[in-house]
This record gives C-alpha cells, sequence and structure tokens, in this order.
C-alpha cells in the first residue's frame, strides 16, 4: 500500500507517494526510477530511497499508487526486474499516459503549476474495452480546478465542440464540410463495393487515392493508382484494413479521390490560430553500399526516438508489411536489395508518422492564404486544436488545384510531430499556448485553512463570499465534502477528497481545512498553488509555519498568507 501526501507539503513542493518497502533489495528499484526518469521528467521530479521506503515526488501520483505493489514486490524479490518494468512501465505509464501528444501538455500545466488530475478513472486501470468502456478513459486528465477547468485526451480538449469531433473521424463528412465552406478539395466519392471502380473510373483524372474514410492511422491507404487492376486491389485493401476488428458503418466506408501532387503538411490549429505547419516525410532508408534493405530498416529502428516502450517516444518504428513489400517491388527492389552508399530508398509512400515517417518544420514557410482556410475550418466547425493535413506543391503559395488541397482534419492529431519534427524547429512553447488558451475562464479561487478556532474559519469565509449568490464554495474539512454549506458526501480518504472536489468544474471556490500541522504533515496542503493561505495564530507560532515560510519564500506558490 502506499500513502499519499497531496499538493505542496512540509517536504516537498511536489505531490509525495510514500511505499512501504518489504525487502532489501533497493538496487533493482534504482534501476527502474532511474530508466522511467530517462524517458521525460514529467513522471516524477526526484526519489528518496532506503531500504524501509520509496518517496516519490511527483504530480502525477496515480501512477506511483499505481505501481506500489510492483515495486514493493520488487524489493521483496516476489517478481524479477522484468515483470516490475513490464507492470510499471507498459501497464500503468503507458496506459496512463499513452501519447507522447499528452506529455508535453501536462508538463506545461506543471511548469506554471496548474493542477492535473485524473478525469474519469481515479483507481485501477480499465483493461481494453472492459464493461465496453474505452481504455483511452484510462488517459483523460482534468487541467485545472473547479469553474472553467477542462479535459483533455491527448491533445483533444472539452473545448472542441462534439460537432468538430463527430465531421473530422469521416472523411466523408470531413469532405462534405469543407465544400460547405467553399475551400479547395479534390473530387472524390464513396465507393459502396470494387465494381463501382469500373463505373466511375474514367470521371477521375489519373493517379487517384483509395483509402478507408474512417480513422486508420494511415493503413488501408493507396496512393499513386493508375489503373483499374490497381485499384480493385486498393479497395480490397482497404476493405481489409476496415474489418479487422468490430467498427461503426461509417468507418467501412471506401472512397476514391484524385490524387493532389506536392508533399505532404499537418498543420497545427490551437485556439483559431495556425500554430504550427509540418512537413511529413514518408519512411525511407539511406543506403551505406553494404546493408540489404531488411538490413537497413532494423538500423533505423534501432533509434532510440522509434522505441514504443518509451512512453515520450516521437518517432514510429518501420512496419514490413505487404503496403511496404509491394512498393519495394514496383521500385524493382526487394528486401535484400543492398542500396548504393548514400542512395534514399523510399519504403513508404504515404507520409504517416504511424507508418515510420519523419517530420521538418515549416511554420515560417505557410501562405497567408493556407493560413486562412485552416483556420477558417478549425472555427467554423468549433475545434479549439484541430489538424490539417494539406498536399501542396509549394505551401508559401496559395492552394489551387495547380498547387494542392486539403486532405483531411482530425481533433486528435498526435501533435509531437509538430511540437518535435526531426528537421527544424521544435515548437515546445506552442503547448504553453495549448495551456493557456484552453484554461482562459479558469478563475476558480484555492483557499487553505491551517487550524481552529471558536468561529467555524471555513464556515466565515463561505459566508463571506456566498454573499453573492452565483458563487459556487465547495470544503473538505476532515473526510466530508461540502457545496454550499451542504454535506454532499464522508468517509473519503483525504488524498481522494482533495482531488475529487478540484475536479468539481462547478466550484467558483474551493476550501482544505486541516486540523493542524500534524493534518497537513500527514495529507499536505492539497493544492499545487494557492490563491490564500489561512493560519491561526496559535499554528503560526508553531515550527511547522517558519519550516513553510522558508521553504516557499519566493516561489510564488503562495499568493497571500493571512494570520487570523
Amino acid at each position: 500500500m502506499s500513502k499519499t501526501i497531496q499538493g505542496l507539503n512540509l517536504e516537498s513542493q511536489f505531490t509525495t507517494v510514500k511505499i512501504e518497502l518489504k525487502g532489501k533489495d533497493i538496487g533493482q528499484i534504482t534501476k527502474l526510477l532511474d530508466t522511467i526518469s530517462s524517458f521525460h521528467p514529467i513522471f516524477f521530479k526526484e526519489y528518496i530511497l532506503s531500504s524501509e521506503e520509496l518517496s516519490i515526488r511527483s504530480k502525477l501520483p496515480a501512477i506511483w499508487r499505481e505501481s506500489d505493489e510492483y515495486i514493493q514486490k520488487l524489493s521483496s524479490g516476489d517478481i524479477t526486474y522484468e515483470k516490475a518494468y513490464e507492470g510499471v512501465v507498459n501497464t500503468v505509464i503507458t496506459k496512463r499516459v499513452k501519447s507522447m501528444s499528452t506529455i508535453p501538455l501536462l508538463h506545461a500545466a506543471h511548469n506554471k503549476n496548474i493542477e492535473t488530475s485524473l478525469a474519469v478513472i481515479n483507481r485501477n486501470i480499465v483493461e481494453g474495452y472492459e464493461l465496453g468502456y474505452s481504455n483511452t478513459f484510462n488517459r483523460y486528465y482534468v487541467i485545472g480546478c473547479g469553474k472553467g477547468s477542462q479535459i483533455t485526451g491527448s491533445i483533444a480538449s472539452s473545448k472542441d465542440a462534439a460537432i468538430a469531433q463527430k465531421i473530422q473521424r469521416d472523411k466523408w463528412s470531413t469532405n462534405t464540410i469543407i465544400e460547405r465552406l467553399g475551400l479547395p478539395m479534390p473530387k472524390w466519392q464513396i465507393l459502396d463495393k470494387e465494381s463501382d471502380i469500373e463505373k466511375v473510373w474514367k470521371e477521375y483524372e489519373k493517379p487517384v487515392v483509395i483509402k478507408p474514410t474512417g480513422l486508420t492511422g494511415g493503413k488501408g491507404v493507396t496512393v499513386g493508382i493508375e489503373n483499374i487492376e490497381n485499384a480493385k486491389k486498393a479497395f480490397n485493401r482497404a476493405k481489409k484494413e476496415t474489418s479487422n476488428k468490430v467498427r461503426s458503418p461509417w468507418q467501412t466506408k471506401i472512397m476514391i479521390q484524385e490524387q493532389v501532387a506536392g508533399e505532404d503538411y499537418r498543420l497545427l490549429v490551437i485556439n483559431g490560430k495556425l500554430e504550427v505547419a509540418t512537413k511529413r516525410i514518408p519512411a525511407f532508408v539511406v543506403g551505406d553500399g553494404k546493408k540489404n534493405i531488411k538490413e537497413l530498416i532494423e538500423e533505423t529502428n534501432s533509434d532510440p526516438r522509434r522505441d514504443v516502450t518509451n512512453p515520450a517516444h516521437i518517432l514510429k518504428p518501420i512496419v514490413i508489411d505487404e503496403p511496404l513489400l509491394d512498393l519495394l517491388e514496383k521500385n524493382k527492389l526487394t528486401l535484400e536489395s543492398i542500396p548504393e552508399k548514400d542512395m534514399k530508398v523510399f519504403v513508404r509512400n504515404i507520409a504517416s508518422m504511424s507508418q515510420g515517417g519523419i517530420t521538418e518544420d515549416f511554420t515560417d514557410n505557410v501562405s497567408k492564404e493556407i493560413k486562412i482556410l485552416v483556420e477558417s475550418i478549425a472555427q467554423s466547425i468549433h475545434a479549439f486544436t484541430l489538424g490539417v493535413d494539406v498536399m501542396c506543391k509549394d505551401s508559401s503559395k496559395p492552394l489551387t488545384k495547380e498547387n494542392g488541397a486539403i486532405l483531411e482534419i482530425n481533433t486528435m492529431p498526435e501533435a509531437y510531430l509538430n511540437l518535435f519534427p526531426v528537421l527544424g524547429k521544435e515548437r515546445g512553447y506552442v503547448a504553453d499556448r495549448f495551456v493557456d488558451g484552453l484554461l482562459s475562464e479558469n478563475k476558480c479561487q484555492k483557499y487553505v485553512v491551517v487550524g481552529q478556532s471558536i468561529n467555524d474559519i471555513p464556515t466565515t469565509l463561505r459566508k463571506w463570499w456566498r454573499q453573492d449568490k452565483n458563487q459556487n464554495i465547495g470544503e473538505i474539512i476532515e473526510d466530508r465534502y461540502y457545496v454550499n454549506g451542504l454535506q454532499i458526501n464522508d468517509g473519503l480518504e483525504r488524498w481522494h477528497a482533495f482531488e475529487a472536489i478540484k475536479c468539481n468544474a462547478s466550484l467558483d471556490t474551493i476550501i482544505l481545512h486541516h486540523r493542524d500541522w500534524n493534518n497537513v504533515k500527514e495529507d499536505g496542503l492539497g493544492f499545487d498553488h494557492i490563491n490564500t493561505l489561512y493560519i491561526t495564530k496559535d499554528m503560526a507560532r508553531e515550527k511547522e509555519y517558519m519550516k513553510l515560510m522558508k521553504k516557499y519564500k519566493g516561489m510564488k506558490l503562495i499568493d497571500n498568507i493571512k494570520i487570523i
């Protein structure tokens, strides 16, 4: 079992999870924690380890509460290091922070001392589609607290309108809305069956693209089709990709589209503004005159940035599959072919990051006309975040039939490929802009009271603030949960109560009450940032008060301290 000291506390400015150890083998725990630390600083700030106890300072305490059993069994020798790694990294971390797009957003919030809390599932990992619920529920976070806080899942958020999410998931609805807005779109239509290809073939300029209308991560997409035979083959490949698991009817449709000449770009719009433009380059290998293509792929996949066991990986491995082999055959190559030195061999004809591609920053090269187009789409469908895929010959010029067109949109784009390109300028600062825009209406005030007096302090404060009848005030007093003076629940663990009330988006003000400094020592102050800390005179005379003042002086983590 573990113990959570929530928010600012007498030991650290970071929430601390303490795990009791039952064995003496702490070397393996050190190895595990050092490996996780190398992934990304978001997972913990520091750890203190002895043979009796592990203390983890982290703003993602759920990860460590849920890892305690693996760590305890590792310390006692009941499981191997490999089993512990599998449990902590692949079961807990990967399923709590699956997408690299999540990490920079949470990191930006943490650097601003903004609260982040699990939004849906507080305890235990939901496996797969247990009880009909998607395991993405494991990865939703509340950023901010109280009224104006928002929920994020990767870079999608509760600020994305439901209509935007429905439009973007289906290329049919995406193309339809883009045409409705009068924006450039290559000729396209839905193919109900293979024989439809023969009926429409002469109507399309070649080459064409055939692909599923639902989001498949680039799978089932075939480009450069010049004849009916290959078109039928592509149709059946797309059908196969849409039937590999249970999908909704809208996910199983197949479409044909005139192929737009040019290069592939992902443009990221946040809060109505184009923030980043990235050129997406299909997966390739570079010959050295010695290794064959299979060996070059294996060498490319050994890049640590392609290590998918690291939750912070920014590239995907190249998978040898049928489309890859078909492309090699088309170019009169095989896996055993040995490219000449410095020869670039493309192994994908789709510029998809999930298929092993790389990225290059092009933000400063985007024309004003393209900028207006993508911002128009995002604002018109009310998407706070939108990835817009554009194919064009020259991104510095307007989109025309000759220069390119918009291909598709996505409200949950893998934004890491924009923020951290392989080539060109990194744009990590955009994560800060995302958080600032997301929380533009988050004005909830956070107050903490330490001590007791004849006049019940929380009640006095509540009566004062409730002079505005529109104010909703939430309080945690011992194990009890109140809203506007009405008891809502009791018997809650303190850390659970603190996290729960921060997720209540109806609250204008939140008050956490501690009986004395022993309470603070055991439970923490509860918040990562406090607007006002109220301390009774008797509590201000104790040594813990001086310790607190010394620890947080000048850190801007507590705006005001009032002795009452």
